[in-house]
């Protein structure tokens, strides 16, 4: 089973191609997750980089609307053979190409923009979690 302390780096090509394929989209934040580039929309965790491949998430029913994913493999970091949930690999037949992958990824983040927005953590329980003092405490 692989775990964090074992993953490998993504190429920096790689990096930069799915960086220039990511719409520009106002729903969309780029940031890292893992330490992998990734992008999000409305605050949901959408698609991002995970060694050498480009994983995506389509949950409640969105991944039936892109055939290309038919035949997908489920995106399944830590080797156990059941995937994570509503996450696959986007195929080498898509990622290979610039302009394919282009055009899947923003026809992928306008389905997923009309999830519901992600709450974002309240900065008080974030610090509680982490033992710290809230800022509004006299101490």
């Amino acid at each position: 089973m692989a775990n964090p302390g074992t993953w490998k780096k993504p190429d920096p090509e790689l990096v930069d191609r799915f960086h220039a394929a990511l719409p520009d989209h106002p729903a969309a934040a780029r940031r890292k997750m893992f330490g992998y580039p990734a992008c999000f929309v409305n605050g949901n965790y959408f698609t991002g980089l995970f060694e050498d491949r480009i994983v995506i998430r389509l949950p409640g029913g969105i991944r039936e609307r892109f055939p290309e994913l038919a035949e997908a493999p489920p995106f399944d970091p830590r080797g156990t053979g059941k995937g994570v949930k509503d996450w696959c690999e986007i195929p080498l037949s898509i990622t290979e190409s610039d302009d394919r992958l282009a055009t899947f990824l923003a026809a992928a983040v306008e389905e997923v923009a009309l999830l519901p927005a992600k709450e974002p953590k309240k900065p008080k329980a974030r610090a509680a979690r982490a033992g710290l003092p809230f800022a509004d405490d006299e101490t």
